[in-house]
């Protein structure tokens, strides 16, 4: 994962998520892709901040809402940044401040009524709304 991010594979993987902003299965394995490369690893995480791949994703949910795999992927990388990590030098608190002024209430919410039968969805999103403080109603899951 580190050698793909240093020959800016993670740059390339955002810049076809955001040129196919539209195109569902170039935003699902692009989600999927940045979940790989940066799944517990602190260092791609930070370039993954650095690139604004919060704001990506946050717009990529945005504008595929209707697809339950760019849900599932998208939350996961959200999900997976905003948890606190031993030996990390990100502060989480400030990725959760990037994530609320990229619209993550919003997309997370908006999910989780569309998905609310994904148990995966459903868990993820419940615990980013609930640590980033939102005070409207948090859906329930449907059976």
């Amino acid at each position: 994962a580190t050698k793909v991010v240093d020959e800016e594979g993670l740059i390339a993987v955002l810049d076809a998520v955001d040129w196919y902003r539209l195109h569902e299965d170039v935003a699902n394995w692009g989600l999927w892709a940045v979940f790989v490369l940066c799944y517990d690893h602190l260092g791609n995480k930070g370039e993954l901040i650095k690139l604004g791949g919060v704001d990506r994703i946050c717009r990529a949910m945005k504008d595929i809402p209707k697809s339950i795999e760019v849900a599932r992927h998208g939350m996961a990388v959200l999900f997976d940044m905003m948890r606190e990590m031993p030996g990390s030098l990100h502060d989480v608190s400030q990725i959760r401040m990037i994530a609320l002024n990229a619209g993550m209430h919003d997309v997370v919410k908006n999910a989780m009524v569309e998905f609310a039968q994904s148990k995966e969805i459903m868990m993820m999103g419940q615990q980013m709304l609930v640590a980033t403080g939102y005070k409207g109603t948090i859906p329930q899951m449907r059976m």
